[in-house]
Parts: C-alpha cells; structure tokens; sequence
C-alpha cells in the first residue's frame, strides 16, 4: 500500500481527519497500524477484557452485546466506528460490552503505548480524540437525562446502549424483571408491548423482545 492510499484509508475515519500530509508520514513512520479481519460470528471483544489499544471497525458490521443484572442487548454497529475509546484510559480500562462479527469485518488497531507516544502528540489527532470522547459522554448524558416519555416510548428505548445508529436491537428480558426496571406492573407491561406488537414497533417472543 503507497502512502496515498493509506492516507485516504486513514482519513475516512473520524479520528484521522484533517490530518496533514507531513503529520501522517510521522505517523507511518512511528506507529504500527495493525489490520485485522474476522469471519462471521467470530468473537472480536468480550466484556471484561482488557482495553490496551484503539478498535476501528473499518468494514463490515458487528454485533454489540450489553448486559444488565436481568437483561441482556444485542444490536449492530456499522464502520467506522471507534470501539470505546473511552475505556483506554481511566481506573478500570476494560471493556463494557462484548463484540462479534456479524459479517466479514476489518478493524485497525493501535496500541495505547503509540497512542500515549506519538498520536496525542498529533495536535489533528489529539483534537479529534478529544472531541470523538465529549461527543459519547454528551449523548450518554442526554439518554440519562429525565425526560418526560410515555411508557411505550419507555420501553423502546429500555436496553439499547446508544451505540448503535440501527434502531433493531434484541432484548432478552423477564417481562417481570422488565416491569421493575420501569417501574410498572407486569400486567401493564404487558398491554403496552402488544399495543406495540399490533404497530409493528415488536416482535415477541419467550423471555425476548425484538424491536424494529
């Protein structure tokens, strides 16, 4: 691969754009871009492991699994999406979801150390982090923000972890454990997911919801 075409690689993802010519030959030069490619359904990260470089998924999509004391979140995510940058650094650097192929994939890896050694050294870069890291901790706070919902509107966001710009996800829930995350009756709970159902917003199924 020539240097033009790593560069127009590197600058369709978020991170690297607007790079400079002479910032991303110092970034060849000192940094190891590793490439890799999964098969469908093969495991890239489980939850829990440790988080000790930077994941673009660059082709292809994964799936994203979230997991609660009761429930349990499937969705898709698409490129170029950064997996949790936002776990590189802080007290606990491990991952919070699990993510596995759903198609053929190809992720670039860099590693914390060049991260910590060259890229936050890239004033392009730096800022492009900087901003990739506001942008997830704004969104998460404005899905935690109270916000007047009816109870349907409740239950369709219930589970879903902001990742995903799909609006499919799966939930695998008691209607019972589901009933004391929102704080109603099961019977209730149960009323609005056929009204949901009857819109075609859901699919039931024992113990799961898939929502469209």
């Amino acid at each position: 691969m020539n240097i033009a075409q790593l560069y127009d690689k590197l600058t369709s993802i978020p991170l690297f754009r607007g790079i400079s010519g002479e910032d991303l030959a110092t970034i060849t030069e000192r940094v190891h871009l590793r490439w890799i490619n999964l098969e469908p359904e093969q495991f890239f990260i489980r939850e829990g492991e440790q988080c000790n470089h930077i994941a673009v998924l660059y082709e292809g999509q994964m799936w994203i699994t979230s997991r609660g004391k009761d429930y349990e979140v499937t969705e898709t995510i698409d490129a170029q999406h950064i997996i949790e940058p936002e776990q590189l650094h802080g007290l606990e650097c491990r991952y919070r979801r699990t993510y596995k192929a759903k198609t053929t994939c190809k992720v670039l890896l860099i590693s914390k150390k060049d991260i910590r050694q060259t890229l936050m050294h890239v004033p392009v870069w730096r800022i492009n982090f900087l901003n990739h890291i506001s942008l997830k901790y704004t969104k998460q706070m404005d899905r935690e923000a109270p916000t007047p919902m009816s109870m349907k509107d409740r239950i369709m966001r219930f589970g879903t972890s902001g990742e995903s710009q799909h609006p499919q996800h799966t939930l695998h829930i008691r209607m019972e454990d589901l009933g004391n995350y929102l704080g109603e009756t099961r019977r209730t709970i149960s009323r609005h997911l056929h009204e949901l159902a009857s819109e075609g917003k859901l699919t039931m199924r024992p113990n799961e919801i898939e929502f469209k």
